[in-house]
């Protein structure tokens, strides 16, 4: 517990002693599939978009505390193969989610500058729906849905500071740490293992941030 307090007051001493934010907000788009084998049907990337925005807390000349929110949707593109590996038709993935990344940021130089970040994420399912793309209609059963799964976040990016306003551009790798199932569904009283899908997504964000502290 003593240690706990004697990180906690660091943290509120360096934050005073440099005593600058920034809100930010971003937009942009992604592509996005799942992990995980499933049977022989193959994984494609889907594009989705993102929307977001963030408090970033100056530690030092180089180094900032970042939490987000975004509001993104993710997903894949699924070829559905029959027994014999041939082509049958195309599935359409959407996962809605809110995102809330918790980010340490490092600059390389102390103003305008390229930047790497890396952190983790919180993110909150909204939906996940399917559509046919081609062929035909079918009635999947999917199984359930998790609210919440966990996800590690790197990336880099640039930043150009002109007064108070800061215009950037940034590329995210979000890893998602555990499938966004539930371990087993029911299907007619019958229990079954639920498939292994864990979302990887690449973004491409540009946004502005405003110093109001």
């Amino acid at each position: 517990m003593k240690k706990l307090a004697f990180i906690l007051f660091i943290f509120v001493l360096v934050t005073e002693i440099y005593a600058s934010g920034f809100i930010k907000a971003a937009g942009g788009f992604n592509l996005s599939r799942y992990s995980g084998l499933h049977g022989n049907n193959i994984w494609k990337l889907r594009t989705g978009l993102e929307i977001g925005i963030g408090l970033e807390t100056i530690l030092s000349s180089r180094i900032s505390f970042e939490v987000d929110g975004f509001i993104t949707q993710k997903g894949s593109i699924e070829e559905v193969r029959n027994s014999d590996a041939s082509y049958a038709y195309t599935l359409n993935y959407v996962l809605n989610e809110v995102s809330v990344p918790i980010l340490l940021k490092i600059r390389l130089k102390a103003d305008s500058s390229p930047y790497i970040l890396a952190g983790g994420e919180i993110s909150y399912i909204s939906s996940h729906k399917y559509k046919v793309k081609e062929g035909y209609d079918l009635g999947l059963i999917l199984p359930e849905t998790k609210n919440v799964y966990l996800g590690l976040v790197f990336g880099c990016g640039y930043e150009r500071k002109i007064g108070k306003i800061s215009p950037f551009v940034e590329a995210r790798y979000q890893l998602g740490l555990a499938s966004i199932f539930e371990s087993t569904y029911r299907v007619n009283g019958d229990i079954y293992d639920s498939p292994v899908w864990k979302p990887r997504t690449i973004a491409f964000l540009i946004g502005l941030k405003l110093q109001v502290f």
